[in-house]
């Protein structure tokens, strides 16, 4: 019999679990109205006559408040395949079944009991049986399922809220009572009971966790121990390098629709309320990403791509950290340069200047302008790469007003130091960026 309906089951309160007793809560199927709407289905759900069943070592035991004839039925929950029914043609206000000669380890199964002119259904699972001892038994509150591939959409638990103060209403609501720990809120993409949390959590979910507008926190953590880590080794080199290819852009977002599963309808996957489409964005290209560090991309169930942007970070730290060493070489170089000249104040002319590059950066060409004493004997122009390697130099003929062209076409792209020297005193070194 295939379900189409929500199954919804009221525990009964832990309090009442004892031994390795796995309560099944039953809830009354809705027959057609006999009242107005929904004030005589809700009268029909809330019946004292509701049955107790309950698994122990193996046994079903259903309870009734009065003796009444009873019919019991039990389905595999995947096939729908009949595995038990049994008739009870007296009076009685108990049964017993010995479900181990039928049911399977791993196996869900659905009960169905008919009792007053009633069918009451619910569910279990015989993982639960087999495992449900003292020490461990799993005991659930409230349970919804439902599992029918013939329908368009499948809520287990559907909740709405709204009319309430403004900022008060919950569609879901779940916190965590007494002291111990675990998790108010609990989703799995795969069907499991959870484990151990270890900690106190408001939210866990085991699975991707998706959504198609902005998240907002005030910490981020991200698990970062090392003694989680394998094959862990040092990365020393090479972030710079990478780094520098990648492109950024600046782009809004374009809206696509997505299938609601019925009636060929689409749906914006983008919130239009929340203003995300009206913004400027700032980002990388998945596709460049993929190519320089492709494990940092990860294609979605959907075909689209995405980048882990907090494990950039690490890669920018070493970035900056040969950046820096970079730069103490060059500086070594450039200390090393002046020690070889004359002092400073040996210039012979105060109005020596040397100006930066136009443009910068620059692609196919710069001018660099430079102001050079008529008294001056020896003028030169030097191009160093950024680790302090002599790359090109001029000697400068002209005085006064200076313009000196620095070509692209033999450079690669990246940073270059330039300086002025006149008659063997450095005047001053400025910075240049080559892009291609």
């Amino acid at each position: 019999m295939k379900r189409k309906c929500l199954l919804l089951a009221i525990m009964l309160l832990a309090a009442l679990t004892s031994g390795a007793k796995v309560y099944i809560p039953l809830v009354k199927t809705v027959p057609p109205s006999t009242g107005s709407g929904a004030e005589a289905r809700a009268e029909i759900r809330t019946s004292i006559y509701s049955p107790l069943a309950y698994i122990d070592s193996a046994v079903l035991f259903i309870s009734y408040p009065e003796s009444t004839i009873s019919s019991v039925i039990i389905t595999n929950d995947s096939t729908d395949m009949v595995v038990f029914s049994k008739t009870n043609e007296e009076q009685s206000s108990s049964i017993q079944i010995d479900i181990d000669s039928f049911v399977k380890f791993d196996n869900a199964y659905n009960i169905s009991v008919n009792a007053y002119g009633y069918w009451w259904v619910g569910s279990f699972d015989y993982w639960d049986l087999k495992y449900s001892t003292t020490e461990q038994k799993i005991v659930r509150g409230f349970t919804g399922i439902i599992d029918d591939p013939g329908s368009t959409h499948n809520y287990s638990v559907y909740g709405v809220a709204g009319n309430a103060v403004s900022g008060w209403n919950y569609g879901v609501s779940g916190f965590l009572s007494g002291p111990k720990g675990g998790t108010g809120i609990y989703g799995s993409s795969t069907k499991d009971e959870g484990f151990n949390t270890g900690g106190r959590y408001a939210g866990l979910f085991h699975g991707d966790l998706k959504t198609t507008d902005a998240i907002y926190a005030t910490v981020y953590n991200t698990l970062a121990d090392s003694r989680l880590d394998r094959n862990s080794e040092q990365l020393v080199s090479g972030s710079l390098d990478n780094l520098v290819q990648i492109s950024v852009f600046k782009y809004n977002l374009n809206q696509y629709n997505v299938d609601n599963g019925y009636e060929s309808i689409q749906l914006g996957y983008y919130n239009n309320d929340s203003g995300i489409l009206d913004k400027e964005h700032y980002g990388l290209s998945g596709q460049e990403i993929s190519t320089i560090y492709p494990e940092l991309v990860t294609e979605s169930q959907d075909g689209y791509l995405s980048i882990n942007y907090v494990e950039m970070v690490p890669l920018l730290i070493q970035s900056i950290k040969e950046l820096k060493t970079e730069l103490d070489d060059t500086k070594a170089e450039i200390k090393a340069l002046k020690s070889g000249t004359q002092a400073v104040s040996g210039i012979p002319d105060q109005n020596a200047r040397l100006y930066q590059n136009e443009p910068n950066p620059f692609s196919d060409r710069c001018v660099v302008k430079c102001t050079i004493p008529q008294n001056v004997n020896d003028a030169k122009f030097y191009l160093y790469d950024f680790s302090g390697r002599q790359i090109q130099s001029w000697s400068v003929r002209e005085r006064g007003n200076v313009q000196i062209e620095v070509h692209g076409n033999a450079l690669e792209a990246g940073i270059y130091l330039y300086s002025l020297v006149l008659d063997g005193v450095l005047v001053d070194t400025k910075r240049m960026v080559h892009i291609e």
